[in-house]
């Protein structure tokens, strides 16, 4: 009985992994408004009530490939060390550069933020699951972490953790999303060498108030 039941949990995971390819297909080449239920499950190769018997709708789906990226997106899950027992720089210079490199190396990834980022005008709900599932969750550990660590001292970790974020972000929308490299271009190791910099050295140095120490 129980092998029975280890086989129907891994036909089901192999149905789930062939709908999500069908549905990560056809999102990438109609969008989300274009997409079609009937084009995933052919692309899937199983049947409609296979379909939402795994996913109540299209969104629902599209969610499913959001929290997949995110285990991709999750550094803090990628290091054989605890990120506390390392130096600062040593660990937020691996954060910044495996974040940027991420992005760059996966081409389907970047086209299907770009739809996340085009379409969630039409449909908030998709901007809404992606901060849900990748920007909210990794802004807390680092805000954790920035608040934490026995090196740092920041004033205001959340703030430090969201400039250090949205300043990669803002990066990777300007290089890669609006293809802007060429037009105003910076070597990626300069950069985030100095936005290591600014973060650690410059924040650090700040007491609670504000003021600088001397």
């Amino acid at each position: 009985m129980s092998n029975n039941k280890s086989v129907e949990r891994e036909l089901s995971s192999e149905k789930t992994e062939a709908i999500l390819r069908g549905a990560m297909q056809e999102f990438l080449e109609h969008g989300y408004a274009g997409a079609r239920i009937d084009k995933i499950v052919a692309a899937a190769g199983v049947s409609k009530a296979t379909v939402y018997r795994h996913f109540a709708d299209k969104e629902a789906l599209f969610t499913a490939l959001i929290q997949r990226m995110a285990c991709r997106a999750n550094l803090f899950q990628q290091q054989d060390v605890s990120p506390l027992e390392e130096e600062p720089v040593v660990f937020l210079k691996r954060y910044a550069t495996q974040m940027l490199d991420n992005i760059t190396q996966d081409s389907q990834g970047l086209t299907f933020f770009r739809i996340i980022i085009g379409e969630s005008g039409r449909f908030p709900e998709l901007g809404q699951a992606f901060v849900q599932n990748i920007e909210k969750p990794n802004l807390n550990l680092l805000i954790q972490y920035f608040a934490t660590h026995p090196k740092l001292q920041l004033a205001d970790p959340e703030v430090a953790a969201r400039t250090f974020v949205g300043t990669l972000i803002h990066f990777m929308i300007v290089r890669d999303l609006l293809h802007g490299g060429d037009v105003v271009p910076i070597e990626c190791y300069r950069f985030i060498d100095s936005l290591l910099n600014l973060i650690i050295h410059s924040d650090s140095k700040l007491s609670q108030n504000g003021v600088k120490e001397s």
